[in-house]
C-alpha cells in the first residue's frame, strides 16, 4: 500500500473489514458498503450513461449485483476497483438495451455534468446545451467505446484505470478510447457548441 495517505490506508482497511463481514453473511456490513460508496457509483453511472437515466434504480442494480457476486470476490484487488468494474458492466448492459440510451433533459442533471457556471445564465445555458449535444454524439458509439471514452475524458481516469475498470489489457483500452475519440471529433467538428470543447480535449 505504498504511496497511500494514512486516511486512504484507513479507508482501505475499513472496506476490507466490511467485505469480510459481508462475505460471512453480515447484511449490515453490506448496507454500510452501500452507504460508503453509493454516491461514487451514482456519479460514475451519470458520466457513462448520462444524467437523464434513473440513476437511483441503476445504483440499486449495481449493489444487487455486488450482493450476488461478493462471495466470489477474492480481495486480490481493492474493493473499489472491483466495485467500479461491476458498475461499468451494469452500465454497458443498460446501454445495450433498446431504451438504454437516455438524453439528459433536466436542468439540474445537466448542470451536474456541465459544472458550476456561477450566476451567469448564458454560461449555464451554453453548458447545458454542450452536455445535451455531447451525449447525443455518445449515443452513436458502441457501449464499450462509449464507456472507455467517458471514463477517460469525462471522469479523467488514466489509461491504466480505464483498463482496470473494463477488465481489459491497456492496449485494448487505448484502442477503444482512440476509436471513440475519432468518432466524437468527426461528429462534433461542425457543431458550434461541441467543436471548441472537443478541440480543447484534443490538445
Amino acid at each position: 500500500m505504498g504511496g497511500h495517505t494514512d486516511i486512504e490506508r484507513g479507508e482501505l482497511a475499513e472496506d476490507q473489514a466490511l467485505v469480510e463481514r459481508a462475505q460471512a453473511g453480515d447484511r449490515e456490513a453490506l448496507g454500510e458498503l452501500f452507504v460508503r460508496h453509493a454516491s461514487t457509483v451514482r456519479r460514475l453511472l451519470a458520466s457513462v450513461i448520462g444524467p437523464g437515466a434513473d440513476l437511483d434504480d441503476l445504483t440499486q442494480d449495481v449493489f444487487v449485483q455486488v450482493h450476488r457476486s461478493l462471495p466470489r470476490f477474492r480481495r486480490e484487488a481493492r474493493f473499489t476497483t472491483w466495485l467500479h468494474r461491476v458498475t461499468v458492466n451494469t452500465a454497458i448492459s443498460f446501454l445495450r438495451k433498446p431504451r438504454g440510451r437516455v438524453l439528459p433533459t433536466e436542468p439540474q442533471a445537466l448542470d451536474r455534468v456541465a459544472g458550476d457556471s456561477g450566476a451567469d445564465p448564458h454560461r449555464a445555458h451554453v453548458g447545458r446545451e454542450m452536455v445535451r449535444r455531447l451525449y447525443r454524439v455518445l449515443d452513436t458509439l458502441t457501449p464499450k467505446r462509449r464507456v472507455a471514452y467517458t471514463l477517460f475524458e469525462i471522469e479523467g481516469r488514466s489509461i491504466a484505470e480505464v483498463a482496470s475498470c473494463l477488465g481489459v489489457p491497456i492496449t485494448v483500452a487505448k484502442s477503444r478510447i482512440w476509436f471513440a475519440r475519432r468518432e466524437v471529433v468527426k461528429k462534433s467538428a461542425e457543431d458550434e457548441y461541441l467543436g471548441p470543447l472537443i478541440a480543447g480535449l484534443e490538445r
